[in-house]
């Protein structure tokens, strides 16, 4: 079985923007889960994603009120020609464009202060372990996919 991939998103260097760096850690002794860091998603990511049947995209998020992780829907990018992308773009490349089929979630954290410094605030701190276990409970949940060619 392959491992799933979690990719942390955020700026270790702006206080909670830096959550997910923070829970990758957590998960990173997994066996069963590869760990990624990125300050942003880029469009080359699409390619990477396709070795995995399970991609999980952890962020910081202000507009979210409780710790959440939900399915993402593939969608084309509107917003031109970026540097930066949102986990459904990336999605929608890596199906397009390598025939990416796994599954992909979106983790979302809640975040209060992005002022500059690396030090969380305390109630995003103590969510950095339910969002782990959130995690680890997802990828438990999943199906075993079925290897049809071996």
């Amino acid at each position: 079985m392959k491992p799933a991939l979690v990719i942390a998103i955020g700026n270790t260097l702006r206080r909670d923007d830096g959550i997910a760096h923070h829970v990758s850690e957590l998960l990173s002794s997994r066996p069963d889960v590869e760990t990624r860091g990125v300050l942003q998603l880029t469009p080359e990511m699409a390619e990477e994603i396709t070795c995995y049947d399970t991609v999980i995209f952890m962020d910081a998020d202000v507009c979210v009120k409780r710790l959440s992780i939900e399915p993402v829907a593939a969608a084309a990018s509107h917003s031109g020609l970026t540097h930066v992308s949102r986990p459904s773009e990336i999605v929608a490349l890596a199906r397009a464009l390598f025939a990416f089929s796994g599954q992909a979630y979106v983790c979302r954290i809640p975040a209060r202060d992005l002022s500059g410094g690396e030090q969380l605030s305390r109630r995003t701190k103590q969510l950095a372990v339910s969002a782990a276990q959130l995690v680890l409970e997802t990828l438990a949940d999943l199906p075993v996919p079925v290897d049809v060619a071996g």
